[in-house]
């Protein structure tokens, strides 16, 4: 259900994954992870380089360091895990990202009202930001957002792991976005589909629209958040701002 909106909006922050991007997240993660795991057998067993693959991912994730980006935190610890020096992993993932990440397009789909949010926000003259989880390099990002449909030419900010120092759902990721596009929390909007993960941004003084096209509902506590609807209710929302 849509209330209308009490504030006056200058940036929407959009989450790529089950929001702008149909993707079957159950059975792309572990595709993900077989194909990656797979560069990687001449060194470690399988079984244990996705044990510290998640290892190095959680200690991202939980970061509270401002000093250090999340491509620090995740390589510092999982060369380290591995016994893999940076030099020696570097040319294994890019080989990984240039020839193997692209086949796993397969689970992502055009969603359908996707430009429809760009072009209402465009018109609205929204600062927009891809604000995507930042556990990935940003080749990663911008392949599954070209899977979208949309291109990197129409954000302002793409949040990756080399340009960013904190990871959803921590509040200090969004208040890190507001800052970089100079924008106030409470004049931003963020719209995304996990209710933890991007509703989190309320917690940064920012409103939030529970996209619910493909809701990841990860508590049995019901979803608080400023607006809810479908990815085109969305697009109609913004669509009718006047700022």
């Amino acid at each position: 259900m849509i209330k209308e909106k009490t504030k006056l909006y200058k940036a929407l922050l959009l989450d790529l994954d089950g929001t702008l991007l149909d993707l079957d997240i159950e059975k792309f993660i572990p595709a993900y992870i077989e194909a990656l795991s797979g560069k990687f057998n001449n060194f470690i067993r399988q079984d244990n380089f996705i044990k510290h693959l998640f290892g190095a991912t959680n200690k991202m994730v939980k970061n509270e360091d401002p000093a250090k980006k999340n491509e620090t935190v995740f390589y510092d610890e999982f060369c380290r895990n591995i016994g893999i020096s940076f030099e020696q992993l570097k040319p294994l993932i890019e080989d990984f990202y240039r020839n193997d990440f692209p086949n796993l397009s397969c689970w992502g789909q055009v969603h359908p009202h996707a430009q429809s949010v760009i072009e209402a926000a465009k018109k609205n003259n929204l600062t927009l930001v891809l604000a995507t989880n930042p556990i990935f390099p940003a080749v990663a990002i911008l392949q599954r957002l070209s899977w979208s449909g949309l291109s990197a030419e129409q954000f302002q900010l793409i949040t990756t792991m080399e340009n960013m120092h904190f990871c959803k759902p921590n509040p200090a990721y969004y208040l890190e976005i507001t800052r970089n596009i100079k924008c106030p929390p409470e004049n931003c909007l963020m719209a995304g589909n996990d209710t933890v993960e991007d509703l989190s941004a309320s917690k940064a003084g920012i409103d939030t629209f529970l996209v619910e096209d493909f809701i990841l509902q990860r508590s049995e506590k019901e979803p608080i958040s400023n607006y809810r609807g479908s990815l085109k209710d969305l697009a109609l929302f913004i669509d009718r701002l006047k700022n």
